[in-house]
């Protein structure tokens, strides 16, 4: 992938996908209240992401690469249902026992989640060592050109006071917060048809 001109993932990139937001989430802190181990919470991430990248966000066509740096979009009115009755047990084997908090931050997430239509951005991360380059800065932008050509409204979580900056600084705006237990807040995020 190209450093400065992000291209669509295809299922070819789903391990670089797992592989940069499992790296790039492994500090953040819904992702370490989630996966409270530090020794497995990489491999798990990973795991996971490259499940959602693979089945729920790829085949829409959304997502996004860079060389270190990558973008889980896709459209609001896709059916994630059928997927998760056929790869169910798959996503078990790969949350490895660890699936019981981040199904309950699934499940707050699904709650608060717009029924207007959208397009929503499940994650996008930079590599650690490609981090403060500007590289989600130029996944965001390339995305959002995208969205406004098409007036779409866009959604997402921020799991990070970091990434709530960033995402500010796109056009997002604050719709709420979302905890569990005691879990760190995540921030509903909204940004309308420009």
């Amino acid at each position: 992938p190209d450093m400065h001109e992000p291209t669509a993932a295809t299922l070819a990139d789903v391990d670089l996908l797992g592989a940069v937001l499992g790296d790039a989430f492994t500090d953040d802190p819904v992702m370490t209240w989630a996966f409270p181990d530090p020794a497995s919470r990489p491999r798990v991430l990973t795991g996971m992401f490259a499940f959602m990248a693979r089945y729920l966000y790829v085949p829409h066509g959304q997502c996004t690469v860079l060389a270190d740096a990558v973008a889980l979009w896709k459209p609001s009115d896709t059916d994630d249902e059928p997927v998760w009755e056929e790869h169910g047990a798959e996503i078990g084997a790969v949350l490895d026992g660890h699936a019981e908090r981040i199904g309950l931050i699934g499940a707050a997430m699904g709650e608060h989640h717009p029924t207007d239509p959208h397009r929503y951005l499940l994650a996008i991360g930079v590599r650690s060592g490609a981090q403060g380059q500007g590289l989600g800065s130029v996944l965001m932008a390339h995305t959002l050109a995208e969205i406004d050509a098409a007036g779409e409204a866009a959604y997402l979580e921020a799991t990070s006071p970091r990434s709530r900056v960033l995402y500010e600084r796109h056009g997002f705006e604050v719709v709420g917060e979302i905890t569990v237990d005691d879990s760190p807040p995540m921030w509903p995020m909204w940004r309308a048809p420009r």
